[in-house]
């Protein structure tokens, strides 16, 4: 009894309690131990893999890629076509499988892609798989080359930019 006597006596000195201002803003505190080396590369390629592309019975296929166009313009396009008997990859534009066929790309963007054509010349294959490798380009250049860092009519200039010995 005697114990909620004492506990009914301090209940209303804890809830009049009012909550205080909150203090200043303390100090930074120290800097965390410096995490690993990322891998080495490029965050804006992109790597897209389409199914069975059979170019011995179309003169040409179609590889869509959603994306805006200004993605499309500013990106480099590598396209490969997977050959399974020999487990190789072609580089397209080139020769396929046996020599028989040559094939092209070309780019166009509509309706919200970017539509990748290879035409083929000759009797064409059927390949496995088509591999689409997507280079978007950070800085674009007007009009060609950018200005060099060095000014190579001036051979100090160019010796202090490569750090040659005098």
């Amino acid at each position: 009894m005697k114990k909620y006597f004492l506990l009914l006596l301090f209940i209303p000195f804890f809830s009049a309690c009012k909550k205080g201002d909150v203090g200043p803003q303390g100090s930074e505190g120290p800097a965390g131990p410096q995490g690993p080396q990322g891998i080495i590369g490029n965050a804006n390629v992109t790597q897209y893999t389409f199914g069975a592309q059979n170019l011995a019975t179309s003169s040409f296929v179609q590889l869509q890629i959603t994306t805006t166009q200004d993605t499309a313009t500013r990106s480099l396009w590598y396209v490969y076509l997977y050959y399974q008997p020999l487990d190789r990859w072609y580089f397209v534009p080139g020769s396929g499988f046996g020599g028989t066929s040559t094939y092209r790309v070309s780019l166009t963007y509509a309706s919200g892609k970017a539509v990748i054509y290879i035409d083929k010349s000759g009797v064409g294959e059927n390949y496995a798989q088509a591999r689409v490798i997507r280079v978007y380009a950070n800085n674009v250049t007007t009009g060609g080359r950018g200005s060099s860092p060095v000014d190579f009519s001036d051979y100090r200039a160019v010796m202090q930019y490569y750090q040659l010995p005098e």
